[in-house]
């Protein structure tokens, strides 16, 4: 039994990133899991964090309860620890020291000890070849098998009848979506709809402007939507059941969702805003891109460019949590499983 402690900061792109590794370690071994809470203290700001793991962190009970408020007491000693987000970092490393286990990461880890992390998962590939780093897919709790097989959509005829989930987010860091954004979008959607017969399953989000989803609820009265989840009275993980369809169309302000999607043996199209600054995102997504994703102007892509790129998307060629667990098991001293085929 792998005992993996899985740290869970409050952000959900982060945390469901934690508990995507620990999925990826149970395709190795049978898994026992225990889940902390890293809440750093209000003065315990990330660079505060780095300076004491700098100069003053040999003592793990102290700073642990220092700066986060955990009593090490109340841990079970782990085989192996997991987290993403800046604050569990520190908090890793201090966990790591005391209990003797490896650290995992996923994201970045800037302005740390990369040699006190036994490794480092990340999503660029002008990463992959930093120390202790391993180039794999965002990890994610999405189960492929919890799904069926997509229908091929290899030419324009296939579009007939095939589900389209489109899961709308909205502005983020270094990502805007000003009105004729979404104006383009809310027309896009039924022109491809009545064009090629493909059926929509759209879900909005918390960064979803309230004016843009009551127009897509418009869509969805007047039966140009096949379905529609709402967020603000669906609420958060709504967007799962989406994950079936048979390809997946996301606004590309959400990585998590276009690894989501991919995660779920999905072909993908990420819609951008032309209001797209400079960012370390850029270059995830650009890795991301080739064989099963490809990236579209939300403002100007056309039905028929649409249909013509879908046509030549295909599903992953294997399972995301194979390809975690393969990065994962030196860390762990087991064995590496073999590559398999999602055919």
């Amino acid at each position: 039994m792998t005992r993996v402690l899985i740290l869970r900061d409050r952000q959900p792109g982060h945390f469901n990133q934690a508990e995507g590794m620990a999925l990826a370690v149970a395709r190795l071994a049978p898994v026992e899991v225990q889940r902390l809470e890293i809440r750093p203290a209000r003065w315990a700001r990330d660079d505060i964090r780095k300076l004491v793991m700098r100069r003053w962190g040999r003592d793990a009970g102290f700073w642990l309860k220092r700066m986060y408020g955990v009593d090490l007491a109340g841990v079970a000693k782990p085989d192996v620890i997991v987290g993403s987000g800046r604050p569990t970092i520190a908090a890793g490393m201090l966990l790591s020291r005391h209990f003797g286990a490896p650290l995992v990461i996923s994201g970045g880890i800037d302005g740390y000890d990369e040699n006190a992390i036994a490794l480092n998962i990340v999503s660029s590939p002008r990463q992959a070849g930093d120390p202790g780093a391993a180039y794999a897919p965002i990890p994610c709790t999405v189960d492929p098998d919890a799904y069926p097989p997509p229908r091929r959509l290899a030419d324009i005829a296939a579009l007939d009848g095939a589900t389209l989930a489109l899961l709308v987010g909205g502005s983020a860091y270094r990502r805007e979506f000003p009105p004729e954004e979404w104006e383009a979008l809310l027309a896009f959607v039924p022109a491809v709809a009545r064009r090629y017969g493909v059926k929509w399953r759209v879900t909005t989000s918390r960064r979803t402007p309230e004016a843009v989803s009551d127009r897509f609820r418009a869509l969805a009265n007047a039966g140009d939507l096949a379905e529609f989840v709402d967020y603000r009275t669906a609420g958060s993980g709504s967007v799962r059941a989406l994950f079936g369809a048979d390809a997946v169309v996301v606004t590309e302000d959400s990585l998590s969702m276009l690894a989501e999607g991919l995660a779920a043996r999905r072909p993908v199209i990420g819609l951008k805003s032309r209001v797209v600054h400079k960012h370390y995102a850029d270059e995830i997504i650009a890795g991301m891109a080739g064989a099963s994703l490809a990236i579209l102007p939300m403002r100007s892509v056309t039905p028929e460019q649409f249909a013509a790129t879908l046509a030549r998307l295909v599903p992953p060629a294997e399972d995301a949590r194979d390809i975690l667990a393969r990065a994962l098991a030196p860390v762990l001293e087991l064995p590496v499983p073999a590559t398999r085929s999602l055919d």
